[in-house]
C-alpha cells in the first residue's frame, strides 16, 4: 500500500507542477523533438499501439476477465478488476475538469484530436490501471518468481508503449502521460492490496516426493 500510497502522492505533484505551467518548457522540447523523429514505421506502430488503452479494448479486457473470474469461482477477483480503471477513469475526469491542460497544436497530430483536455492522459491511465491490475491478479497463483516478474514487466512495458504512442501521435504532452502513468499505477497497485488482504490465502503447493520410500 505504501508504493501506491507514494505513486498517488506524485500524481497530485505532477499535476501541481502541471496547473503552474512548471512543465511548459519540457513538454514542448518533448513535443518537437518527437516530430522531427517521425517516420512511417513508426506512426503505423503508435496508431496500433494507442489502441490498447482505448475504451473498446480495456472494457473487453475487463469484461472477459470478470467473466472468467466469475466462471472461475473467485469473485474476490471481480472488484479490483472493476474498481481499478473506474477510480482512474473518475479521477482522470475530474483532474481534466480541475487544471484545463490545453492539448498540442492540433497541426501536428497524426490522429484527430480528441475533444477533452490534455491532463492527464486517459489512455495512459486505463492503461496502466488495467494491465497491471490484470498482472497482479495474475501473480496470485503462479509461484514462480520469474514469471510473476514477467507478467508485471509486460503489464507495465504495456502502458509505457501506450504513453510513448500518445506523445508520438501529437495528442499529449509529456507530463499528460506521466500523470496517467502514474494515476494508473496507483489505482491498480491500491486495489490488487486491498483484494490480496481481503482473500484467503493460498493453499501451499504439495510437496515434491523425493523418490521412492525404501524400508
Amino acid at each position: 500500500m505504501k508504493r501506491a500510497l507514494g505513486l498517488a502522492a506524485a500524481f497530485v505533484a505532477v499535476s501541481g507542477a502541471v496547473a503552474a505551467d512548471w512543465t511548459a518548457v519540457p513538454d514542448r522540447a518533448v513535443a518537437l523533438a518527437v516530430v522531427g523523429a517521425r517516420n512511417a514505421a513508426l506512426s503505423h506502430i503508435a496508431v496500433n499501439l494507442t489502441s490498447l488503452g482505448s475504451d473498446p479494448v480495456v472494457i473487453l479486457a475487463v469484461l472477459f476477465a470478470v467473466l472468467y473470474s466469475a466462471a472461475a469461482g473467485r469473485p474476490a477477483r471481480i472488484v479490483p478488476l472493476i474498481a481499478a480503471p473506474a477510480g482512474a477513469f473518475l479521477t482522470n475526469t475530474l483532474a481534466k475538469l480541475v487544471i484545463h491542460h490545453p492539448r498540442p497544436d492540433g497541426g501536428s497530430a497524426i490522429i484527430v484530436m480528441p475533444a477533452s483536455f490534455g491532463f492527464p492522459s486517459g489512455h495512459t491511465a486505463a492503461a496502466s490501471a488495467v494491465w497491471l491490475t490484470l498482472a497482479f491478479i495474475a501473480t496470485r497463483t503462479e509461484s514462480r518468481p520469474q514469471v510473476r516478474q514477467l507478467l508485471v514487466g509486460a503489464a507495465l512495458a504495456t502502458a509505457l508503449l501506450v504513453a510513448w504512442s500518445r506523445v508520438y501521435l501529437g495528442v499529449h504532452y509529456l507530463s499528460d502521460v506521466i500523470g496517467g502513468l502514474l494515476l494508473g499505477s496507483a489505482w491498480a497497485l491500491g486495489l490488487a492490496y486491498v483484494s490480496r488482504a481481503a482473500a484467503p490465502p493460498l493453499p501451499p503447493p504439495p510437496a515434491r516426493s523425493s523418490g521412492p520410500h525404501r524400508p
